[in-house]
């Protein structure tokens, strides 16, 4: 890479955006049971912020095309900060799904820069090395936001000024890289090949089922945890629990993919997710079950990610990039909704039920393909 600070002055402004979003998406859930809203209500603001994911998923490229990489970022983290002091406004249904709408669109346009500007300006030999420090720094920054939780006003509009003075970071930072992408063709959203394609076709089920976990645990964790009568303390403190067990998990987990297959590590992965949520079904070692959980469902989705990569040419890795944050989006805006309402209608254990059977679904696709190993040699 010509100019080789960009990266880590990237990866700083990576920091403030997750750290904003981390301690907001603890945050909505408890503003809302606060406010007497239903699960089912909660479900559906968690889904409309996915619903923005996958928009800016899809507009991502036009807006690069248009405004160049770090102009788009800077518009994003702007938009971030207007939405969340919007939400300081009126605790009203409907204009927050719009906020958290909005909210969505921008972060999703900020990873599709940053992953992309890793993909396309990181030398080859360390483009896997670059996107596991990318994750990592990503986790690091949700836990940071949780824990750092405590510190910021509960009230909605000054929550939102904090996030302001972060956005402001984050923009302050990205304009200090050298970032350019290249400018692609009006045909640059192709990606029905790449969902097409056969042999990437379990590693974006894979980005999938990790989006329909992870958009769970961000909408509905904190409701269930605030339902059981834990402060907000206690349910940072459980969220850090979980997304520092993910931390932790990446390079073992990663290291264990690319030595023993990533078919087999994805298996084995399944099958402690689903003991997890048995025990969590039943109140069973509570403390290690979260653990267990984080560990694996945080380490699905850069595992199926490098196997949907490793089944394409150069040239078609952003919009394999694309596809997988489609599918995984798509993963977030159906199930915190659809959970959601099981969970009202049922009780809130029903939440790690709903993960025990997406879990026992992957078991069965991984060892129906068992036959076929994903290590496929990466096309140059």
């Amino acid at each position: 890479m010509k100019h080789s600070y960009s990266f880590p002055i990237l990866l700083t402004s990576l920091l403030f955006v997750t750290i904003s979003l981390s301690a907001l998406n603890t945050q909505v859930p408890l503003w809302l049971v606060r406010n007497e809203f239903s699960l089912g209500q909660i479900g559906l603001v968690g889904s409309s912020y996915f619903t923005g994911n996958l928009i800016g998923t899809i507009f991502a490229n036009w807006f690069i095309n248009k405004f160049n990489a770090r102009h788009t970022y800077t518009y994003s983290c702007i938009i971030f900060a207007v939405a969340t002091i919007g939400l300081g406004f009126s605790m009203n249904f409907y204009s927050w799904i719009m906020w958290r709408f909005f909210i969505g669109i921008a972060c999703a346009v900020t990873w599709v820069v940053i992953e992309s500007c890793i993909l396309l300006t990181g030398p080859v030999r360390t483009r896997g090395k670059m996107l596991a420090i990318y994750l990592t720094t990503y986790y690091l920054g949700t836990v940071l936001g949780q824990a750092l939780l405590q510190y910021f006003p509960q009230d909605v509009l000054y929550f939102g000024l904090v996030i302001t003075l972060l956005m402001g970071l984050a923009i302050l930072f990205i304009l200090l890289t050298h970032y350019k992408l290249p400018k692609r063709k009006k045909s640059s959203f192709n990606i029905m090949p790449m969902i097409l394609n056969k042999p990437s076709r379990l590693g974006l089920t894979g980005c999938v089922i990790a989006g329909m976990l992870i958009g769970s645990l961000y909408s509905l964790l904190p409701a269930y945890y605030s339902h059981l009568g834990y402060s907000d303390i206690q349910v940072a403190n459980w969220m850090i629990l979980l997304i520092l067990s993910g931390v932790i998990a990446q390079m073992p987990a990663n290291w264990c993919a690319d030595k023993f297959g990533r078919q087999r590590v994805l298996l084995i992965e399944s099958l402690l997710m689903l003991i997890a949520c048995i025990m969590l079904i039943f109140n069973w070692f509570d403390a290690l079950a979260i653990i267990l959980l984080g560990a694996t469902i945080y380490t699905i989705y850069p595992i199926s990610m490098a196997w949907a990569c490793s089944c394409v040419k150069k040239q078609d890795i952003v919009a394999m990039n694309q596809a997988m944050l489609l599918t995984n989006t798509l993963g977030s805006l159906i199930a915190p909704a659809v959970i959601a309402f099981i969970m009202d209608k049922m009780n809130n254990a029903y939440l790690f039920v709903s993960f025990a059977i997406i879990s026992l679904y992957f078991i069965m696709l991984l060892i129906k393909k068992r036959g076929t190993d994903a290590q496929p040699q990466q096309s140059t």
